[in-house]
């Protein structure tokens, strides 16, 4: 499989001395490894297929255990390998691509988590799909084209995503374990979408107040996060009764009827859900209707207000599933809401001028010296700090249609 000049970037890579290189320079050397980490990660499905093969024979041990080799590679590493190499498998295009460096191990891993919640039927119909797919996962990020699986499933799973949900509350769990190292208390929570969902609006509701009452400028959004769940176990919150406010995404046509190709039904945070859970959800919880632009409660608020309103915050969430930065997947609840045209350079605070953006983008702009520019149809260009375009597209992830950055923030 020494094929697509290989050798030769292995070679080329070999020689390179990155603390030399400029800005492009260093581009060309992050193209080329990333093409020789998918010939690999090619090459470890082709490794795995065979072990498993083998293993089948009684001849080798499993896939998964095999390629930990010494110890030095992860078993869970490992184990997605195994992964991959079935997708491969099945899909054979994805495994040339992969190995061609046209897509990345993330967008087969996409397509093995698709596949391996299928049933017979499913899958069949999932091969059916392989060109469709494997064009859409060359020309968009890992995110989106995962998110783009992720809502092909519940279509192809014939009963909109109710199976998938049932399995993921079979898993939720909560483990708890001490770092002897720094002698740091863990607690990991595993939860199913619908769960999730109210727990992260009770998390948001306490955020909100710790914001603004924080005292120290120095507490990170991960430590107010923390503090808040604290809060909420331990402090007279956890006993308040009140229906909690859950946002859900999703078109009236799923609504009424039943999934379609363009549907939208998801947390707002960008988690599916079968459209009979939101259905449900709308007797448990208070619902809020998200109105762009509606009559229904005043979005653009001008100099009156410098923070945006609750009702703008609602409007942004409905478009942006995280910060608008592209490529960044910075959850929006953990984004501040940027003025485009900033409010100290007089600045309104309406919705056409807003955009969320996390901790690391909004020091990028207000400390960093690059440019955003929103524009009404609500596409953005960015400048580096030198004026040179760093990127010009779509600034809402909603419909995934961001393109990832073709270089890190810093």
């Amino acid at each position: 499989m020494y094929e697509n000049g290989i050798v030769e970037l292995m070679a080329q890579l070999a020689t390179a001395d990155p603390l030399c290189c400029d800005r492009d320079g260093l581009a060309e050397l992050v193209t080329k490894t990333q093409r020789v980490r998918s010939w690999l990660d090619a090459f470890d499905a082709r490794i795995a297929l065979r072990s498993r093969r083998l293993a089948d024979e009684g001849a080798c041990e499993s896939p998964g255990s095999l390629l930990t080799g010494d110890g030095r590679r992860a078993a869970r590493e490992a184990e997605a390998a195994a992964q991959r190499a079935a997708a491969c498998e099945q899909m054979p295009g994805f495994h040339d691509a992969l190995a061609a460096g046209d897509v990345s191990a993330g967008h087969v891993d996409a397509v093995a988590r698709l596949s391996a919640g299928l049933d017979d039927t499913g899958r069949s119909e999932l091969n059916n799909l392989e060109d469709a797919l494997l064009e859409s996962a060359k020309t968009k990020p890992v995110e989106d084209f995962a998110r783009e699986c992720r809502d092909l499933d519940r279509i192809l799973s014939h009963d909109q995503g109710v199976t998938r949900l049932a399995q993921q509350k079979k898993q939720r769990r909560l483990k708890r374990w001490i770092d002897r190292a720094t002698g740091m208390c863990h607690t990991h929570l595993q939860l199913d979408p619908e769960s999730d969902a109210k727990v992260s609006s009770a998390i948001s509701a306490v955020l909100a107040v710790e914001r603004a009452s924080a005292q120290d400028a120095d507490t990170t959004w991960e430590q107010l996060q923390a503090d808040a769940l604290v809060g909420l176990i331990t402090g007279a919150r956890s006993l308040d009764q009140r229906v909690p406010e859950v946002s859900v995404l999703i078109d009236l046509h799923t609504l009424k009827s039943e999934l379609h190709e363009h549907s939208v039904c998801e947390t707002a945070d960008g988690n599916p859900l079968p459209p009979d859970t939101i259905r449900r959800l709308g007797c448990d919880a208070e619902i809020v209707p998200i109105v762009l632009g509606g009559n229904a409660e005043v979005l653009d608020v001008g100099r009156q207000q410098r923070l945006a309103t609750r009702a703008q915050r609602r409007a942004l969430r409905a478009m942006y599933r995280t910060c608008a930065y592209p490529g960044c997947q910075v959850a929006f609840d953990a984004c501040r809401i940027h003025h485009v045209h900033w409010w100290e350079h007089g600045g309104p605070t309406n919705l056409d001028k807003l955009l969320p953006l996390c901790s690391t983008h909004h020091h990028l702009v207000h400390e960093g010296g690059w440019t955003f520019t929103l524009h009404p149809d609500r596409t953005i260009t960015v400048h580096r700090p030198d004026g040179t375009l760093f990127f010009e597209g779509s600034a809402t992830d909603r419909t995934a249609t961001r393109a990832p950055p073709r270089e890190p923030a810093a």
